[in-house]
């Protein structure tokens, strides 16, 4: 059973780390101001962005952030971006004891790595939403950011997934799946394979997203997931997010023709 976390009110405050890449210098200010206008209190910490070719700083830096924001008074962990670099900080993770009452901890992408080892090792529930560098005040009535803070507060109890679109029969026959919900990144879950934080989807519910991969690419993660027994008979349900940006050479985007592919073995 996973702990709960304490819902956020007014006047809370959120930690804003960066434990993968940067993000264009105009992110951040603008992240900071759409939690203040959800009346949260942003803190950033000093020396957060020393920005090299791959990661917002260097590892010792991100992993303090990551631990001094664990251990403080806040109510939530908030990533600035994904991109790369969170996995690296796991081994860092290993070493330290979880605190006594979870907290929020919001990103997603490159961040799927940190939500799996909190998800399956620490048995903390996540968020796998928007991060700090998406968060623009002028863009808080989107459905997403409006559902998203709708969870964070409390507001939204349960999440229910309308109007999706079955892709094989054994779908069609299901008019209702709940359960726990895992995955993130579908880059990342392959890229868990072997590791003290490897995908453990049995008996939930798992759905993937990623952004810039072809369709071949996309069957081949998949592939690997089934010959790991990742994806098996135990698996509630795949439920597929986003995928973005996974044109060909041609501009055609055979992410669908992937996944139809699949679904139908």
């Amino acid at each position: 059973m996973a702990l709960i976390w304490n819902y956020l009110q007014p006047g809370d405050m959120v930690d804003i780390i960066a434990p993968a890449s940067s993000a264009p210098n105009e992110k951040l200010p603008l992240g900071v101001e759409a939690l203040k206008e959800w009346n949260l209190i942003p803190r950033v910490p000093k020396g957060m962005i020393e920005p090299s070719e791959f990661f917002a700083a260097p590892l010792e830096r991100q992993f303090e952030q990551l631990k001094g924001a664990l251990h403080s008074d806040s109510k939530a962990i908030w990533c600035l971006r994904g991109g790369y670099g969170s996995m690296r900080l796991i081994p860092l993770l290993k070493k330290i004891k979880p605190p006594k009452k979870p907290k929020l901890f919001i990103g997603f992408s490159d961040i799927t790595a940190l939500h799996l080892y909190f998800n399956q090792v620490w048995k903390w529930p996540t968020i796998h939403g928007r991060t700090i560098s998406q968060m623009d005040p002028v863009k808080l009535q989107t459905a997403d950011r409006v559902a998203l803070r709708s969870a964070l507060f409390g507001e939204m109890e349960e999440v229910s997934f309308e109007n999706l679109i079955p892709l094989n029969a054994l779908a069609k026959k299901k008019k209702t799946i709940s359960g726990e919900i895992i995955g993130g990144n579908l880059r990342l879950l392959q890229t868990s394979l072997r590791t003290d934080w490897e995908l453990k989807a049995k008996g939930k519910i798992l759905f993937i997203e990623d952004v810039s991969e072809r369709g071949y690419s996309i069957h081949r993660m998949l592939e690997q997931l089934v010959q790991a027994k990742i994806i098996h008979s135990g698996l509630k349900a795949l439920v597929i997010g986003d995928f973005t940006d996974g044109h060909e050479k041609d501009g055609k985007d055979h992410s669908q023709i992937a996944f139809n592919e699949f679904s139908e073995r």
